[in-house]
């Protein structure tokens, strides 16, 4: 299985590839009035409108770091882009060395854990994030 790894003030956050299309980096950010909080506008991307959310405010949690990474996924045709500060990498896990964690509410979107160039990684399933919570259908 293979993980974007990105980082959220020094906590490390894994997304499964099959879920993004590409990571590019910020451009125009296009305000919508009236939009959830996390929601940081919209932008451009060759021609399709993609709504753009900024992964701190979204976990309501304040960010000290410029976000200008944005990881792009996909659900069949529809695109989210996902602001955060920085990619760590790319990396190939084996499915067997992910500790598994009880689900509570405090930890309901993360799916398990695991240690990446020595650092905690915590496997996030960001498509159960957005259905959620008014991302996709």
């Amino acid at each position: 299985m293979q993980l974007i790894v990105f980082v959220k003030e020094k906590k490390y956050y894994g997304i499964q590839t099959e879920n993004v299309g590409e990571i590019i980096k910020k451009g125009k950010v296009f305000p919508v009035p009236q939009a959830p909080i996390w929601v940081e506008g919209l932008i451009n991307l060759r021609g399709t409108v993609v709504t753009l959310v900024n992964f701190a405010t979204f976990l309501a949690e304040e960010t000290n770091e410029e976000l200008e990474n944005i990881i792009v996924l996909t659900k069949n045709t529809d695109k989210i882009g996902l602001l955060v500060e920085k990619i760590h990498g790319v990396f190939t896990v084996n499915p067997e060395d992910i500790q598994h964690i009880k689900k509570s509410e405090q930890n309901q979107n993360i799916e398990g854990l695991i240690s990446i160039d020595g650092k905690m990684t915590n496997i996030i399933n960001i498509m159960t994030i957005f259905s959620e919570n008014e991302g996709f259908h």
